[in-house]
């Protein structure tokens, strides 16, 4: 991007990305270690993949632009981001459909290199889906017990699609606020907010309303989708169920 706005010719870096399937949403992010790190969303809802690519989190080097997997098992983590003082990465991953109202949850991932989150044979704190064949030469509950388990798990089928930390300075730095978009696959509807999850020394120990009034009872009203804040504490929520943008700024 040129310093007046206007942009450069496109340049394609890669075109083998795994087929879009079920979950299209390729959401990306440059880290502190200044690498790219794009998450790969799970290609049907229960899939035992074929591409290792295929529900994981990678990371790319943006001089080489080789792609490598930096994490596993993760169905559809759309939303991800580095602790402002820790610059621990946590990603929220969305649970799998026609399991029942209540499960499986959704999940708050501490995201480590090289560590399998359990998809598609465990959810949660290492939950094994008894509907899931087993794996060859193994079994389920074997396979699991090398899984990591979630740090916080939450309502099933509330859909978590952003994940967004407060930066160094606001006044919720070392917060976190997610969207849930959600559900369409219950019942009787849950989600339809955006969550503060607080944190202690880096760990998350709680959540509360943040913003609120997009259900109520059975009505939709509206459907939080991204977030952004802003270096000074101004949060913007995305609604793509109204195609409009919400500013929340602290009061004075």
């Amino acid at each position: 991007m040129n310093a007046d706005g206007t942009l450069w010719d496109k340049k394609m870096l890669f075109n083998d990305m795994p087929s879009a399937g079920q979950h299209p949403n390729r959401t990306m992010d440059f880290g502190p270690d200044g690498k790219l790190y794009i998450s790969i969303g799970t290609l049907c809802n229960d899939c035992k993949e074929s591409d290792r690519e295929a529900a994981s989190l990678v990371q790319v080097d943006p001089v080489t632009w080789k792609r490598t997997i930096f994490a596993s098992g993760l169905r559809n983590m759309i939303g991800f981001d580095w602790h402002p003082q820790t610059k621990d990465l946590w990603g929220i991953d969305n649970g799998g459909d026609a399991k029942g109202d209540d499960w499986p949850p959704e999940e708050l991932n501490l995201i480590k290199e090289g560590k399998n989150y359990g998809y598609p044979f465990a959810y949660g704190k290492r939950e094994v889906d008894r509907t899931r064949e087993d794996p060859a030469g193994d079994s389920k509950e074997k396979l699991v017990e090398n899984t990591e388990p979630s740090t916080m798990e939450f309502q099933a089928h509330m859909a978590p699609i952003g994940y967004q930390f407060f930066p160094a300075g606001s006044t919720f730095s070392g917060d976190a606020l997610i969207n849930w978009h959600g559900s369409w696959n219950r019942s009787r509807p849950v989600g339809f907010k955006v969550q503060r999850i607080k944190y202690s020394n880096g760990k998350p120990i709680g959540a509360e309303d943040f913003l609120t009034g997009f259900l109520k009872g059975k009505t939709r009203f509206g459907r939080p989708a991204g977030i952004a804040i802003a270096p000074n504490g101004t949060v913007y929520i995305s609604d793509d169920a109204n195609g409009v943008l919400y500013s929340i700024k602290q009061n004075k």
